[in-house]
């Protein structure tokens, strides 16, 4: 009886002490499956595409498709999350995955490719905006660059072995076999998502009653330069995961280089992100947001001067290193200025415009590549990334760092 009543005791403790950072951890343990599959079979489907003799237009129409789903759901799945949690959410979106990721290898066809990419971007989707939301406010704001950063980390470790994984697989097993491995990857968070508890923070319907307009939303100071600099974000490294293969294999790459170039982009993710709380405390979260995006913009630009294997190495790394830390910015930014009861809502704005930036720019820059190549768009994006950073600028934090550190401001 007393051995009993010692476990008993010790497991309380551990329950108490542990409680919310174990739940918060099986989030972080669930980013990496899902980064693994959408990171690989991205690029991998736009090679396919390429391989299935489909045109330019036809890959950049296909590259769209990935953004259309997430940009008709996003807001609404943003609403069922701030309302009921996010086990469901994971689960489907990881089902929908591993849906997406069979189509290829059972129906090896550039339609096919069309629906398997549809399936894709709104499976991430659901499973991403679940993720970044419960991380998020799980946490204070005292500490939550440092957990925004951690579940960064995790989504960067999916980054950085997804293409590796698909450029090795792919030039020893083909497309086709290479995605049905992959699609294996997504049992992991799907039996993960069994032991997510429904949060206790989801909102009533009397909240959801009493909750903010959109267009209220968009009058938040901030919200709508914070979402725009995010949408410049995500398509610039849209463009580089589809197009940058396929201008690495114009130059003569094999798809195991082309794999360490992309996982190269993914590891100095995971190498700055480890900084980013002191790059925080030390400059704020602005100043290191349009710098960083600088530093990615002079990265993207120098890359169709580059043909050498180890050049383009260190361009992707410095990429990488540039953008990668302001993703987790832009979560944080918003977090901070969104009403309680719709942080899902307000991510899910993000998520969508995104999407609506990774919908019209492929659309456009295929055009482009028909006109002037794969070089000079990158160069293009360079220019509009830049224009970004300059915008970024202008963003003013709710609430300063300063002001935390010298405790004029009460951390919730």
């Amino acid at each position: 009886m007393k051995s009993e009543f010692c476990l008993i005791y010790i497991n309380h403790f551990i329950i108490i002490q542990l409680g919310g950072s174990m739940k918060r951890h099986i989030f972080y343990i669930v980013t990496p499956f899902i980064f693994i599959s959408v990171y690989a079979a991205r690029p991998m489907t736009s090679l396919f595409a390429n391989e299935l003799d489909a045109t330019m237009f036809e890959i950049g129409m296909i590259t769209t498709c990935y953004s259309i789903t997430p940009l008709i759901i996003a807001i609404f799945a943003g609403r069922y999350i701030d309302r009921y949690g996010e086990r469901i959410p994971i689960f489907l979106g990881s089902l929908g995955l591993f849906i997406s990721l069979c189509l290829p290898y059972f129906f090896p066809s550039v339609h096919i490719l069309f629906i398997s990419q549809l399936i894709l971007g709104g499976s991430q989707l659901l499973a991403t905006l679940a993720v970044q939301n419960a991380v998020a406010r799980s946490t204070t704001y005292k500490n939550r660059d440092r957990s925004v950063g951690t579940f960064s980390l995790f989504s960067s470790a999916g980054m950085l072995i997804g293409p590796i994984i698909g450029g090795y697989s792919t030039e020893h097993f083909g497309f086709q076999l290479s995605f049905l491995i992959l699609s294996f990857v997504l049992f992991v968070p799907m039996a993960l998502s069994f032991f997510i508890s429904k949060s206790s923070r989801t909102s009533s319907m009397s909240n959801i009653e009493k909750s903010t307009s959109m267009k209220e939303l968009f009058r938040i100071p901030g919200l709508s330069r914070v979402v725009f600099v995010s949408m410049l974000i995500l398509s610039a490294l849209d463009i580089f995961y589809v197009y940058f293969p396929l201008y690495a294999q114009s130059i003569g790459l094999n798809f195991s280089q082309i794999g360490l170039l992309l996982g190269a982009l993914a590891a100095a993710n995971v190498f700055v992100r480890i900084f980013m709380p002191k790059l925080v405390m030390m400059f704020g979260r602005v100043t290191v947001l349009w710098i960083f995006m600088m530093m990615g913009a002079i990265s993207f630009g120098m890359i169709p001067f580059l043909h050498e294997f180890s050049l383009l190495f260190a361009a992707s790394f410095l990429l990488g290193a540039g953008l990668g830390i302001t993703q987790p910015l832009t979560i944080v930014l918003l977090y901070n200025i969104s009403p309680p009861d719709q942080t899902g809502e307000i991510l899910g704005i993000r998520l969508a415009s995104n999407r609506l930036g990774q919908m019209i720019v492929p659309f456009v820059f295929a055009n482009l590549s028909t006109l002037f190549g794969l070089g000079p768009i990158l160069f293009i994006k360079a220019i509009v990334l830049a224009a970004g950073a300059l915008t970024a600028r202008g963003i003013i934090d709710r609430v300063n760092q300063e002001e935390i550190s010298e405790g004029r401001v009460k951390i919730p």
